[in-house]
């Protein structure tokens, strides 16, 4: 699983090389080659942010508890720097390639969004199912031996 700090890293580092692309004159096709990494980057830290949300561990909420001020301030510098990060891609991209090459980053953004949604993302909250499915099972195993050792427990001073 890709952790936000992880995908924020590899879309800067995408990001610096499309820069790099575009400013040396590379051909539209490695240019959007590097794009799309840099797409697939942001669309992970996009989603794994928005993730962290809505699952919470309560165990790591209490031995790695970090205030939810700074949580909020690392959430939002993450997706002010990704917006950044587009525009200034988007600018670079009119200039560069005209509007057809922007009409195709955008038909590219929406490609890989649309690829990783349906793959990486549906495989991931699959697998997290699958983890708590495991461990519910467990949890009901031990409390049903539990019960069991209880009640032959009063079974047998009752006899």
């Amino acid at each position: 699983m890709i952790e936000v700090a992880a995908a924020i890293a590899g879309a800067t580092k995408a990001y610096a090389g499309v820069k790099a692309f575009i400013e040396a004159g590379k051909s539209i096709e490695e240019t959007f080659t590097v794009v799309a990494r840099w797409q697939g980057h942001c669309s992970d830290a996009l989603f794994h942010s928005q993730r962290q949300k809505k699952r919470t561990n309560p165990l790591k909420k209490l031995v790695f508890s970090q205030s939810v001020e700074a949580e909020a301030a690392s959430l939002f510098a993450h997706r002010k720097r990704l917006e950044n990060q587009r525009k200034e891609l988007i600018s670079m991209l009119n200039m560069a390639y005209g509007k057809e090459g922007v009409e195709e980053y955008r038909r590219c953004m929406k490609e890989v969004t649309e690829q990783r949604r349906q793959e990486v993302y549906a495989q991931q909250e699959a697998k997290d199912a699958f983890i708590k499915s495991f461990w519910i099972g467990v949890l009901v195993l031990i409390a049903g031996g539990i019960i069991a050792f209880i009640v032959s427990a009063v079974a047998s001073r009752s006899v």
